[in-house]
């Protein structure tokens, strides 16, 4: 394969923004034949899974019992919410009486974008959109606004930690371009009657070197990488021309912004013990599992022909050929 060709490449190649950009491109150029512009209506898929955790102290339950999901959340959790998907615990089983499986009800609505998010992101109804392009474009006007508050976060916490300046600075100039797509997102949310809804935070302490080093396994080296590679994809597939015109400048700030991210990733590892290090390459491993079984769901047709984006084949073909920077 093609994509298999290019990884060959050096990896820290890979990784300096201008040439991560030209590799994005390629890639995105590649996916279009294997996958051809199809698509199909249905827009959120609803899976269930488990997961076990072990439980110090044991669980009052007999093996084999089953509970609620009241009952389950001391040990599985209450969930987990973003703009992208939302899990939620159905119930639980004692698989022994140190383990819990929790049983899970995961949706992904595929017409949200995705990008780097900040954390104490919080979850607020979408409002009515007058269509299903117009609904793409103003989650992608809030995304965006919240892309200015991550690499906020970020700066904050890269100073706090005593980070070189020049991660520091770049932190501040991806503020700066967030800034920008978020104002030229708007002006094509506008054409298509779109009206983005609110972006509310929590205000977060800054969290520890490991807090900061697994947010940005997930959401610098695998989010922002592969939301790179999606906006290289609009910049030359899209049909609206405003779009793929705003997608090619968005995506070469996107690879910026992605290689920020490894750089980041480079500087934190080593101040991490052995334990720690697995954590942060634990979470960015599962980040790029969760972006695969993502990109297995339908995209509507409206979308892939009118905002360019990769359906479901084309979807896989760029993770597939993201995965070696992730593992």
């Amino acid at each position: 394969m093609l994509a298999a060709q290019w990884m060959r490449n050096s990896i820290a190649e890979l990784r300096a923004a201008r040439s991560l950009h030209r590799w994005l491109r390629r890639a995105a150029l590649s996916a279009i034949p294997i996958a051809g512009l199809s698509g199909c209506g249905s827009q959120c898929d609803r899976p269930d899974y488990d997961s076990s955790f072990f439980v110090d102290g044991g669980v009052p339950w007999t093996s084999g019992s089953q509970h609620s999901a009241s009952e389950c959340v001391p040990y599985c959790g209450s969930g987990a919410h973003d703009v992208c998907f939302t899990t939620e615990i159905t119930g639980c089983t004692a698989a022994s009486q140190s383990t819990v499986t929790c049983h899970n009800h995961y949706t992904y609505c595929a017409q949200s974008p995705c990008g780097r998010l900040p954390p104490g992101l919080k979850q607020v109804a979408n409002r009515e959109q007058p269509s299903l392009v117009a609904a793409h474009v103003a989650d992608a006007v809030r995304l965006e606004g919240a892309a200015v508050m991550a690499f906020q976060t970020v700066e904050r916490e890269l100073i706090a930690h005593d980070a070189p300046a020049h991660l520091v600075a770049r932190a501040r100039s991806a503020r700066r371009d967030e800034m920008r797509h978020h104002a030229a997102m708007s002006r094509l949310a506008a054409r298509f009657g779109a009206r983005a809804s609110a972006i509310e935070v929590e205000c977060l302490q800054i969290r520890t070197m490991l807090e900061l080093g697994i947010e940005n396994a997930a959401e610098g080296c695998v989010r922002e990488t592969y939301g790179a590679a999606v906006a290289a994809f609009q910049g030359e597939w899209a049909q609206d021309r405003p779009i793929r015109r705003a997608m090619r400048v968005i995506a070469r700030d996107e690879a910026e912004h992605a290689s920020l991210g490894w750089a980041i990733d480079a500087w934190v590892r080593p101040r991490l013990q052995p334990g720690e290090r697995a954590l942060v390459e634990d979470a960015r491993q599962e980040a790029g599992e969760r972006l695969l079984s993502q990109a297995r769901l339908p995209v509507s047709l409206e979308l892939t022909t009118t905002l360019g984006l990769p359906d479901a084949a084309a979807s896989a073909q760029l993770i597939v050929a993201l995965a070696p920077l992730w593992s």
